[in-house]
């Protein structure tokens, strides 16, 4: 969301309702079948994810992150942390490599603080899951922290490695997907 003051990026509900599909799909495998072990286990994980989301929705509200002159505001479960720009040495937005599913990518800011310690502090607020886009992420760091806090050539070089692997997945499973017709009898 956009305001003359600030940006805001609310959390956004996108896995619950990739969870509602994925229970949905689950319950008609599971009755089209003769032993109905998806439905149960995708009613069984549905409601697992429906409880924890619940739980913290009610408990402890929407996930947000806000950009205006003070700094970035951001919150994630209860916790609400404030970096004003004076603590702030840069910010990148790019996308990370997602471990969990394999070759899958996330967005986030990262955000790199002055310290006068040996090692530097790094903070990563993750935008994948809020409603937001990079390039107003970005506008708005540039509209409010000014053009100097905005590190565009590691975000460039980051999402040019990213872009990269992708590239890479797709030119191996077009491989893959082509000799399997060639081999085909």
């Amino acid at each position: 969301m956009k305001s003359k003051d600030s940006y805001t990026a609310k959390e956004a509900f996108t896995f619950p309702l990739l969870c509602l599909v994925c229970l949905a799909f689950n319950i008609y495998w599971g009755c089209s079948d003769v032993w109905p072990v998806g439905a149960i286990v995708g009613t069984s994980f549905f409601g697992i994810f429906t409880s924890v989301y619940v739980y913290k929705y009610s408990r402890f509200g929407r996930d947000f992150f806000r950009i205006d002159t003070n700094g970035i505001t951001y919150k994630e479960w209860s916790k609400t942390t404030t970096l004003k720009w004076s603590e702030i040495a840069k910010c990148t937005v790019c996308y990370r490599h997602s471990y969990a599913s394999g070759i899958l990518f996330y967005r986030e800011l990262d955000i790199t603080l002055l310290s006068g310690a040996k090692r530097t502090k790094s903070i990563s607020i993750g935008l994948s899951g809020k409603y937001c886009r990079n390039k107003n992420v970005i506008n708005a760091i540039d509209k409010f922290g000014g053009s100097d806090f905005y590190d565009r050539l590691s975000s460039h070089n980051n999402n040019k490695y990213v872009a990269s692997i992708f590239f890479a997945v797709i030119i191996g499973i077009i491989i893959i997907f082509a000799y399997s017709i060639i081999t085909e009898p």
